[in-house]
């Protein structure tokens, strides 16, 4: 079930994404920002809890430490990619001040 949660969740995040894609031309730069960083957000705990559910952290304590760590660096990568990949194309001046 909690699986099932998950999937809805990411698959929520790109409808949001897509539309905010279709219509970025008609919304100010600081509310597309905002809500794409809000959509990215709900799609990095959608993946966060898809892998946590899927993936058991082992037994032994000695290596249950590379499981946040795992999710720590699955999130930072996905962070990068939201921000020098997805963020230019919906505002390519965004890193720009005004």
């Amino acid at each position: 079930m909690s699986r099932r949660v998950f999937k809805i969740v990411i698959a929520i995040a790109f409808i949001i994404w897509v539309f905010l894609f279709v219509i970025k031309d008609s919304l100010s730069k600081s509310f597309l920002i905002g809500v794409a960083t809000l959509t990215f957000l709900v799609f990095s705990f959608g993946v966060q809890g898809l892998i946590a559910h899927s993936v058991r952290p082992p037994a032994t304590k000695g290596e249950l430490i590379m499981f946040p760590l795992f999710i720590w660096i699955l999130w930072a990568l996905m962070f990068l990619v939201f921000v020098f990949f997805i963020m230019p194309m919906y505002c390519p001046d965004f890193l720009i001040k005004m």
